[in-house]
């Protein structure tokens, strides 16, 4: 095995292992909760969409290729349909995330306690549960068209890969590249389109809000803690909703520009673009949120 080759597998398992650790200790912090939220309902989801992507896709590509296995066409498709399933429902959590924090924020100062439509934790179970069901649904496709394949693994680095569109412009079906154009837009265009635009109105409202929580809440104490750990809150949110932008859009860019036949490192490099939102964003929210402190 070449050095190069050596040192991408180790970073691709070092990154994993560090999203890995922190998923789970989002995940059970907030499930360990006396009362669970509906962000933290969002915020569970995404770990677990995550923790999905991250234990039986990406460890599981790395053991395989370590070790040269060759494993059944079954479990390449099984591996593949995951790989779509944990990315989709990540997505679509942080879609909702960036709404619920744009509801919960708008006239905020106005109607502290009144609910938001999404702030009914019924309701944060029923999204959760629909996005998980979207995300099979686009996802099961890849298994039926990525079936009678398997002559194109012979021209790459790898030979069971989880990619969902690895799939060489030389050979590649009308079917295929149907199911991708609808897939990107559908999941990651829409998505991406929808985050841009909360995130002004999330901005906007901050701006606006500012002047007058400074002035309603001066000189009151106790408010104030709560005005600070919101903006930690709210910029942790904003931060997490940049990158998952600036990672996105590279990755769609990626899968249009990148020919897997004149790449060698193609599975690479997008796994590495992925991973940057999967692996960093359990950091952002749980910090930003008081989530990983042990003393609440």
């Amino acid at each position: 095995m070449e050095p190069a080759t050596v040192v991408i597998y180790v970073c691709r398992t070092l990154v994993s292992v560090v999203g890995i650790v922190g998923n789970l200790i989002l995940l059970l912090s907030l499930w360990c909760k006396s009362k669970v939220k509906t962000f933290d309902i969002f915020l569970m989801g995404l770990a677990l969409a995550n923790l999905v992507e991250s234990v039986l896709v990406d460890m599981v590509d790395i053991t395989l290729e370590l070790l040269n296995m060759n494993p059944a066409t079954w479990f390449c498709l099984t591996l593949k349909f995951m790989s779509g399933l944990g990315e989709t429902t990540s997505i679509l959590f942080t879609v909702l995330i960036c709404i619920f924090r744009y509801q919960k924020l708008k006239d905020a100062v106005f109607r502290v306690n009144l609910p938001t439509p999404l702030d009914t934790v019924w309701v944060a179970w029923v999204l959760s549960g629909a996005v998980w069901a979207v995300a099979f649904c686009f996802s099961l496709p890849s298994v039926f068209l990525s079936h009678g394949y398997d002559g194109f693994y012979e021209n790459v680095s790898t030979k069971c890969s989880s990619s969902l569109f690895e799939c060489p412009r030389s050979n590649c079906s009308l079917g295929h590249i149907a199911y991708k154009t609808t897939y990107l837009a559908m999941t990651n265009v829409l998505p991406l389109l929808i985050i841009a635009i909360f995130s002004i109105f999330i901005l906007k409202v901050l701006l606006q809000n500012r002047r007058v929580a400074a002035g309603k809440l001066a000189g009151e104490k106790p408010l104030g803690k709560m005005t600070s750990t919101s903006r930690r809150s709210n910029i942790s949110v904003i931060a997490a909703l940049c990158i998952f932008e600036v990672v996105w859009i590279l990755h769609m860019i990626f899968q249009y520009t990148a020919d897997i036949d004149k790449f060698a490192f193609w599975s690479e490099c997008d796994f590495f673009i992925s991973a940057v939102y999967s692996t960093g964003s359990p950091y952002i929210y749980g910090f930003g949120n008081n989530v990983f402190l042990l003393r609440r």
